[in-house]
This record gives C-alpha cells, structure tokens and sequence, in this order.
C-alpha cells in the first residue's frame, strides 16, 4: 500500500483568495518590523480556524473586517505593496498552484499611495515577476466590496477593462450583506464583460440561494466565490449544473467565520456529487492559518474523498476562464500525472 499522495504536489488552481487577507505571515510580521511597529502576532494577527479546524472562529464577521483592515494600514508605499504582492506567489507555487488569481481591491490604497491606475499597475507588475520566477501563471480578480464601493464601482470597472489580457483576468464583487440590491453593479459588470472579462460574485455566504440566482442573473456571473448555500434549493443546484457555473468554495473559512457549524457538515461534498463545478480555496488564508493545500486535505480528511475525486475538484480548476491555453493543458498533463504516481 503506498502512502499518501502529496497534497502539495497536486497541481491545482487557487481562484478565491483575497490579496490583502492572504499575505504571508512572515512577509507581514517583516514588514512591520522594518516600519518599526510593534506588531504582536498573537493580538494583532490571530489565526482563528473554528470548529475542526484549530482554535475558535471569529465572533462574527465584523469582527473579522475589523482586524483585516490592520495589514493594508501597514503598507506605506508602493514598493512595500509590491513587495508583499511578490511573496504571495512565492507561496502560492510552494502549494502546487499552476494559475492564482487573487481578488484585488486597490481601492484599500488608492490614493493614500496612488491612483487606482497606479496601484493596479504596480500589483499586476509585482504578479507577473514573481509568476515567472516561480512558474506560476498569475491574474487579478479587481473586486468591487458591495457593501462599501458604490461611488467607485464604474472607476474600478474601467481600471479592469483597462487591464483585460494586461493581467486582469476577472471582475467581480464581494461583500457580506446579502442580499444588496446587484442591480447597482449591473452597467459595472457589463462594461467589465464585454472587455471580455469572466463575473464571479460573492453570494450564497451569508445569505441563500436566492443572492446566487441574483448574482447569475443580475451580473452575470459564471463563478461564485462561497455559493454554498445554494444547496438549500435542489431545484437551483440542477441549474447550476445545467448553466455550468463554477463555486469557489472556501471550507475552512465557512467555518472560521460561522457560515457553516463545522468542516464535517460543509455543503461541498453534496454539491460536487449533485454535478455542481466546485474548487477548493483558501480565501484569507492570513487569518484562518490554512493554505490551499489545507483545504484539500480537509477533503480527503473530513469528507473521506479518494484521491480520484480530490483530482477531479482540481480539475474544475480548468473551467476558468482567465486561464491561458498553456497553464490550462499543463493542468490537465499534472492531474493525471499526479494520479498515475505511484
């Protein structure tokens, strides 16, 4: 009987990750000892993963907004920026991931550092060194926060359009209160796509299965970053299968931040056998202390998943659309030299 196989070596696409909640806990505790800031990792930064998964959750989620802001507060300028933004692919590539795309919101330091312009240009720059230093292909999500970005949206639209096949490989929204009225996003996410750009929309978190169908509808969109909560309507789940959207499911944070009771119970395994595309993320990996990799091994831990049907959540990973042809087939060449190692 061999042993395990490598979770790391699975190669594997990481399209649910919040830049400013992802940042390596080195990188930021080195940033912070350069700017002469007395940073305690335990006060300042806590990793609180919830049931199953290490210690207790947060509180709720203003709680965890209110620690979050603390990492961008301590960039202050736009070489630290670029420079976090650097070590972030660097720990992407030990994971086994093959295409990043982070969710950017360069509106946390615009203008305190720069034009929007100039802070996506600075973080696509920073994306592209390090994705060839560390052969990973790497693309931005620019995101819109619902709850916070109306009077910028267009803006930030325009910069994503702007940047299409510049490094900019999606647009899309987040935000914690659902449902929000997507409609206010509509002309947004339409200019993004017919840049050519793919949706994909916070939804199905904190509210039901009726902000998914807003989210599909009103924007557009054709991946969901959570979605979960859509398996309370099978009738919806059907359709999500029939329209082929993908969820960008985040395990370990549903549980750090009491979406779901714990990882035993997570909806995924149910929609990935209901048909439904789902890939496994990591979302702030910065706060919940769990990598891509993690969330993986929740799977094969927690859920009992054999490493066919782990290959097989990775491979949804091919259904995204920012994805170049050739990470696309070095994918599909690593899935299943990954399942034939003995």
């Amino acid at each position: 009987m061999h042993p395990p196989r490598s979770l790391t070596a699975l190669p594997k696409v990481h399209v649910h990750a919040h830049l400013d909640g992802s940042y390596p806990r080195r990188a930021v505790l080195d940033l912070a000892r350069r700017r002469g800031l007395d940073l305690d990792p335990e006060a300042d930064l806590p990793v609180r993963a919830g049931a199953s998964g290490g210690p207790g959750g947060w509180r709720d989620v203003w709680e965890f907004f209110d620690a979050y802001g603390r990492v961008p507060a301590l960039v202050a300028d736009l070489d630290d920026l670029a420079g976090l933004c650097r070590a972030l692919v660097a720990q992407e590539a030990e994971q086994g991931v093959v295409f990043f795309e982070p969710a950017i919101e360069p509106q946390l330091y615009a203008p305190r550092l720069g034009s929007l312009r100039e802070v996506t240009r600075v973080v696509l720059g920073a994306f592209a060194d390090a994705g060839r230093e560390h052969d990973v292909e790497v693309g931005a999500l620019v995101t819109v926060n619902t709850d916070q970005d109306e009077p910028i949206a267009a803006d930030l639209a325009a910069i994503a359009a702007e940047f299409a096949g510049a490094g900019v490989t999606a647009f899309g929204t987040a935000g914690f209160e659902e449902p929000s009225g997507l409609g206010r996003f509509a002309g947004c996410a339409a200019a993004a796509r017919a840049a050519g750009l793919p949706v994909v929309a916070h939804a199905g978190q904190t509210g039901g299965w009726e902000c998914v169908a807003e989210a599909v509808d009103v924007l557009g969109a054709t991946r969901i970053s959570h979605g979960v909560r859509s398996v309370e309507e099978p009738r919806f789940v059907q359709r999500l299968v029939e329209a082929g959207i993908v969820l960008d499911v985040a395990p370990v944070s549903n549980v750090a931040l009491g979406v779901v009771a714990d990882l035993a119970s997570h909806p995924a395994p149910v929609l990935h056998r209901a048909g439904v595309g789902v890939t496994l993320n990591a979302d702030d990996q910065l706060w919940f202390g769990r990598s891509v990799s993690d969330q993986y091994a929740v799977a094969r831990d927690v859920w009992g998943l054999p490493d066919t049907e782990l290959a097989a959540l990775a491979g949804h990973g091919l259904r995204v659309e920012g994805m170049s042809s050739a990470t696309r087939q070095r994918l599909g060449r690593g899935l299943a030299d990954w399942l034939g190692a003995p």
